[in-house]
């Protein structure tokens, strides 16, 4: 059974959720900010490639970071730079976390926001 990311959206407080669950993927969960019903959303991510095709390009193959770090959900599919902190907060590594949290916040202040072409990467 392959297991995939599907996106939810709660009805009671709105936050939205991504899930690695194996498909095909039920129409709810249970949120994990409030436990109302998350409705499954259907999202562009994925569209036009299918099952042989996405393994051979999925941002996965060519990344060091998603294969080391395989239990880290949605890793994979966050800019470069975004990933050493998703990393510290999945494994609770708060003073990591808060380093890079600085490091970036100090980037921002130098530079200014990056432009779409720096945020979005085609590794695959």
């Amino acid at each position: 059974m392959s297991r995939m990311f599907f996106d939810y959206r709660c009805g009671d407080c709105a936050a939205d959720s991504e899930f690695f669950i194996p498909a095909p993927a039920p129409e709810s969960q249970d949120c994990p900010v409030c436990s109302g019903v998350a409705r499954r959303r259907y999202t562009s991510r994925g569209l036009g490639r299918s099952g042989a095709s996405l393994a051979a390009v999925a941002p996965a193959a060519g990344s060091i970071d998603c294969r080391d770090n395989a239990d880290v959900p949605g890793l994979c599919h966050v800019a470069p730079s975004a990933r050493r902190r998703m990393v510290a907060r999945h494994r609770g590594d708060l003073e990591t976390y808060e380093a890079e949290t600085k490091r970036q916040t100090r980037e921002f202040e130098t530079s200014g926001p990056k432009t779409v072409h720096q945020v979005v990467g085609h590794s695959h």
